[in-house]
């Protein structure tokens, strides 16, 4: 029965994960080696959700900067007013890895999410971040990110 019972639990947790709802674990901000795109185009979002504040002070770079569409704020500014997320989703990666060392990822978002305690529209939104592996520890961090996050809700007079 214990036999019977894994086994259903293996099959829920693969398609689960085929199905694309089930999400990885943070690694506490720490990725080495070489993950896959869709790894670090989500590790931000992730730790967001985890709400990893630890996590967020290893993985973003110290000289990392966030562009927005209405400001920009550096490491110490972003993380003294964190965005909160609640769920999120990844599509459309494309990535241009420039050397070992660094990736450049363009993807778009769906996220369920509040900046500045502001609601984000809803729909998939586009994003680009700068990766950086860092020389002495082997950790990827997130040097630069950009998002159009309130992209729908700008109204300009014609």
């Amino acid at each position: 029965m214990m036999v019977t019972f894994a086994c259903a639990a293996a099959m829920v947790l693969g398609l689960t994960a085929m199905n694309g709802t089930a999400e990885a674990t943070p690694k506490n901000g720490i990725l080495k080696g070489n993950p896959s795109n869709k790894v670090l185009a989500s590790e931000f979002l992730l730790l967001l959700k985890a709400k990893n504040q630890n996590g967020l002070k290893r993985f973003l770079d110290d000289d990392f900067i966030l562009q927005r569409t209405t400001e920009y704020l550096n490491k110490k500014e972003y993380l003294e007013n964190p965005s909160i997320v609640d769920a999120y989703k990844v599509r459309g990666i494309v990535a241009i890895r420039k050397s070992t060392n660094v990736r450049i990822i363009r993807f778009e978002a769906e996220t369920t999410q509040l900046i500045n305690g502001e609601p984000v529209a809803g729909g998939w939104l586009p994003r680009l971040s700068t990766f950086v592996k860092d020389k002495k520890s082997g950790a990827w961090k997130l040097v630069a990110h950009a998002n159009d996050a309130f992209s729908f809700e700008l109204h300009f007079d014609h």
